[in-house]
């Protein structure tokens, strides 16, 4: 509902030869009950967040090409040690061989910091900082009802030492990383919008430290195979799932082997030409330097609803479940979240927008417990 296409209130942008420019600004005001994430002596401040971004895409009838840059500068009317400068800049493209086979590629560069409410959150005087790294290629060949799709994915992270409560820094070194995915899609459709997939993929994990400041080799290498189904019910409901298995093994024995179903939903229900319901569901195997725990299973649900009152206002409530299963230790986290907003389309320019969303967490871990609200607006102009 959200990114149907409005023609007289989507951005024109401008043209560049072949290209066309869109640049954005937002500001955004929020409130968080909340700011550190903690069970008590909770903290609540405004931060208000300038976010720029720019796209430059290529409108050519065969081929794709885009450039991107973004960046989000938070800053704490109060806790100003808290403040945060996010970017990222990159490219990505298609290059259509023949009307059966394309290739892709893409490459980018982020420069983020780690959510409070973490669970490898160090509690630093200062947002944990790290950089993503990026590299992507691959390549979709059809043969009438069957197609392939193999990618290639390279993640490069860097994490930075965060100042400590009681002075001197916190190592975080032991979370550098590189990791390795090859992932393989065969598809067949037996109607048109109607087809069933395999899913294979195999990944490798290198730390860049022999050992973590825990004493862990947290090397490990993996694979996933999975089977699904897309189905398009007379293109009022869309449906796109998922079941299989994944196993994660790790260089130190004394790191449990993760392993078990995984799977995955993306569901949109068209209820009517005004109201959209979408729902996912996904279950992955996530890192985490937490010592004794080799990494976790990630289970997520979200479902999400949006009606159109006006053809320039919508409408939002959403709700999200998530739970995180640590391997070899005794915890399970479990996040509740639900939320409502509204986006007004001004004209093609400019959008408002504002809500209120809920997060909570239930852990087995000691004084991990933590409720947050946040309210915010935000204004965008774009052209």
């Amino acid at each position: 509902m959200l990114e149907r296409p409005r023609p007289e209130y989507d951005p024109l942008g401008v043209g560049v030869g072949g290209f066309l420019l869109f640049p954005t600004l937002s500001i955004r005001q929020e409130f968080n009950s909340n700011v550190f994430a903690t069970q008590s002596g909770t903290i609540s401040d405004l931060i208000t967040v300038f976010e720029p971004s720019l796209a430059l895409r290529s409108n050519w009838n065969n081929h794709a090409l885009e450039f991107f840059a973004s960046a989000a500068i938070g800053r704490y009317w109060n806790e100003t040690s808290e403040n945060y400068e996010d970017f990222a800049f990159g490219t990505s493209g298609r290059l259509d061989v023949s009307r059966q086979m394309q290739i892709f590629a893409g490459a980018s560069f982020r420069e983020l910091h780690e959510d409070r409410g973490s669970p490898d959150d160090v509690g630093g005087r200062e947002p944990a900082e790290y950089s993503m790294t990026t590299a992507s290629l691959g390549v979709q060949h059809s043969f009438n009802r069957l197609s392939f799709r193999l990618d290639g994915v390279f993640d490069r992270f860097d994490f930075r030492d965060v100042p400590a409560s009681g002075g001197g820094t916190i190592d975080r070194s032991g979370r550098d990383r590189n990791q390795y995915l090859v992932r393989l899609r065969s598809s067949y459709e037996f109607a048109p919008l109607r087809e069933v997939y395999l899913l294979t993929s195999a990944n490798w994990r290198d730390y860049r430290k022999s050992r973590d400041g825990s004493g862990f080799n947290r090397d490990s290498k993996g694979f996933e195979v999975a089977a699904g189904i897309e189905y398009d019910l007379t293109g009022v409901t869309f449906i796109d799932v998922f079941v299989g298995y994944r196993q994660q093994d790790y260089a130190d024995g004394s790191l449990k082997t993760a392993r078990g179903p995984s799977g995955g939903l993306k569901l949109t229900w068209n209820v009517t030409r005004l109201t959209t319901v979408t729902g996912a569901l996904s279950r992955e195997i996530e890192e985490t330097t937490l010592a004794g725990s080799s990494s976790y299973f990630a289970t997520k649900a979200d479902l999400r609803v949006d009606h159109e009152l006006l053809r320039n206002l919508i409408v939002s409530a959403n709700l999200g479940y998530e739970r995180n299963s640590f391997e070899g230790i005794s915890r399970d986290d479990n996040y509740y979240r639900a939320g409502i907003g509204a986006r007004y389309r001004i004209d093609r320019n400019f959008v408002l927008e504002g809500g209120y969303s809920f997060r909570t967490r239930d852990s087995d871990a000691r004084n991990s417990d933590f409720d947050e609200n946040v309210f915010f607006m935000r204004v965008t102009g774009r052209l």
